[in-house]
């Protein structure tokens, strides 16, 4: 096969395009071939100078290896993000699951979502996840070395699950304290021995049970014999509040019935009217049923308009702005109490009475005075915080109103010259008023893990309660104030840093022990 030179395909373009005329012809004779052979080179010439096409192929070529970069890329991010569901990841997810209160029986139908085929079964689900509060138990039993001991609020309930368990949470780090299940029944002195594992607690916020409180008063029976100050004991606003709020309940749908019945019978007498049937009789049943109505109005008037004094008798401040003190309340107390009638208000009226309804507010008392700042400082830091937590004796034009916001501008005057210590005493006062808890429903919140667990098996052993207490202390909260942080972490147990869950429970308590001691040494 023959091929042309390029000196002579460059020379055949130059004849075409820049000889003249019969060039063509004698380069063609010269070179023996036709003429339209001479054209030809020109435009493979011309062809071979236009870079169009390359460039088109060239921008296509380009275009292809971006695409295929980008896939790539994509390729690698996904790659990193993978996670190869070995044995131990399959563990860790089904731990994970009874953790947070999943069967088993669903944790394998989530995991098979995720695995096609050799699916782990529920026997061997739950055999990892029984080892792993098996490893829990003694895990906690050394992190407890730094938990208890800086417990000063507690808050206690008790929960069933086919054995009572006893329940203590930290309120202010929502750690749980305790989690221990009891072969037999509850006594009171199970809860002291629960109770003395935490020596520097201040104060327990606890539900009407009998053995908490028998278990609480045999605490400060022996903490007063070796002259250590008594546990406050904090009897719970919640279920107290509940139990009056559900009689004024009664009474609103009482009265609710009474005005449906006199709609009834108006109606009634008005459509006797319009057919013009008589309506003997009718006019006094009217009446009967409007005295009805309106004494049932009355009754839930007069039990709504003492219910929400009592609840603002209740309060850190009272409605004035003023700090609330107990000879206050109870002097409030003791006078509504008497407006509401002892048939219904029973059981509400002996909880409200007991002194434990009020110990919040002397423990209030007793923090404020404890402040290392002067007292004309302190006083103004409360004042300053009652009145903004009562805005509307703020707002309006009376003269009290202004008096009002004066006493709040004074307060912010003295508090702003005092500087750094002003700054201070605001911080202090806040944290005290915050600490003094009055209600142990947050223990709830803890409860509700156990409960779901509960509500599927019915029975919960103490590795599933300690696998469960291990995952609530180390897990990170996502909303509210206490984002960002586990239990352990608030209450300032020396975390290792990106220690994680699953990880810890591959360590043995001599190991943690020695990471805990360094890391509080080098804190």
């Amino acid at each position: 096969m023959s091929m042309v030179a390029p000196q002579q395909r460059i020379a055949s373009a130059f004849v075409v395009y820049c000889g003249i005329y019969g060039d063509v012809g004698r380069a063609a004779q010269e070179r023996n071939i036709c003429r339209q052979s001479v054209y030809r080179e020109a435009a493979t010439v011309m062809a071979a100078l236009d870079r169009t096409a390359q460039q088109q192929e060239w921008t296509r070529l380009n275009q292809r290896i971006r695409e295929l970069e980008q896939r790539l890329a994509e390729w690698e991010r996904r790659w990193a993000q993978a996670v190869v569901l070995d044995k131990d990841k399959q563990a860790e997810f089904a731990t994970v699951g009874q953790g947070i209160g999943v069967s088993l029986s669903d944790i394998r139908t989530l995991l098979g979502v995720l695995i096609l085929d050799k699916l782990p079964s529920v026997p061997k689900l739950g055999r990892w996840t029984h080892a792993a509060g098996r490893k829990a138990g003694p895990l906690l039993a050394v992190l407890d070395e730094y938990t208890r001991p800086g417990v000063r609020q507690a808050v206690a309930d008790e929960i069933y699950v086919s054995q009572p368990v006893l329940m203590v949470v930290e309120p202010e780090t929502l750690c749980w304290v305790t989690g221990r299940r009891l072969d037999g029944p509850v006594t009171g002195a199970a809860w002291t021995k629960e109770f003395g594992l935490l020596p520097a607690l201040e104060q327990v916020a606890r539900d009407g049970g009998n053995c908490l409180g028998r278990g609480l008063a045999d605490l400060n029976r022996q903490r007063q014999q070796k002259e250590l100050p008594a546990v406050a004991d904090q009897l719970d606003h919640f279920h107290l509040l509940r139990e009056g709020g559900r009689v004024i309940g009664r009474a609103e749908r009482l009265a609710q019935r009474a005005f449906a019945a006199l709609e009834a019978a108006e109606a009634e007498w008005a459509r006797r009217g319009r057919m013009g049937q008589s309506r003997a009789g009718y006019h006094s049943h009217v009446r009967a049923c409007l005295a009805k109505a309106e004494r049932a109005m009355d009754i839930w008037m007069k039990q709504e308009r003492v219910w929400i004094q009592l609840k603002a008798a209740l309060q850190t401040f009272t409605p004035e702005g003023e700090l609330n003190t107990r000879a206050r309340a109870e002097a409030v107390v003791a006078e509504l109490l008497s407006q509401l009638p002892d048939a219904a208000f029973a059981s509400f009226k002996r909880q409200l009475q007991r002194p434990q309804a009020l110990t919040f507010l002397d423990e209030i008392q007793r923090k404020l005075k404890a402040l290392p700042v002067p007292p004309e400082i302190r006083d103004a830091a409360v004042l300053q915080e009652g009145l903004k937590r009562r805005p509307e004796q703020l707002q309006g034009e009376t003269a009290k109103a202004a008096a009002m916001r004066g006493m709040l501008l004074s307060c912010m005057v003295i508090l702003g010259q005092a500087g750094e210590v002003g700054q201070r005493a605001v911080e202090m006062v806040r944290a005290a008023l915050r600490s003094s808890w009055r209600a142990s429903s947050l223990v709830e919140c803890v409860n509700s893990v156990v409960r779901m667990q509960q509500a599927r098996h019915r029975k919960v052993s103490q590795e599933l309660l300690d696998l469960k207490r291990l995952y609530w202390n180390c897990h990170v909260f996502r909303t509210g104030r206490r984002r960002g942080k586990s239990p352990y972490q608030r209450l300032k147990v020396p975390w290792p840093e990106g220690l994680r869950w699953w990880d810890l429970l591959k360590w043995s308590p001599e190991q943690l022990r020695n990471e805990l001691s360094a890391l509080k040494r080098a804190g």
